[in-house]
């Protein structure tokens, strides 16, 4: 592992070391759905959607989406660009 990998996965680490499960399956599906991401303008829309739902927790308008939510939510994205 680079330094910047070791750097990137210490940050992660600390800001996910207090999360509540439910914050870690939804990170897990978000890493999932990047590592399936076949090219970049799949893994921009994916990154959009992520910052979206981010902002839309923080802000208080919608509460954690459920991982089977998220999961489908990314799986239908790509099907979408296959297609």
């Amino acid at each position: 592992m680079t330094t910047r990998e070791q750097s990137i996965y210490q940050e992660i680490k600390e800001k996910l070391k207090d999360a509540p499960k439910s914050i870690l399956e939804r990170v897990l599906g978000y890493v999932d759905g990047i590592s399936e991401v076949k090219n970049d303008k799949q893994f921009q829309e994916l990154k959009m959607h992520v910052h979206e739902d981010y902002a839309e927790y923080k802000s208080g308008k919608t509460k954690l989406l459920s991982i089977e939510e998220a999961e489908n939510d990314i799986e239908n994205s790509i099907s979408e660009n296959e297609n």
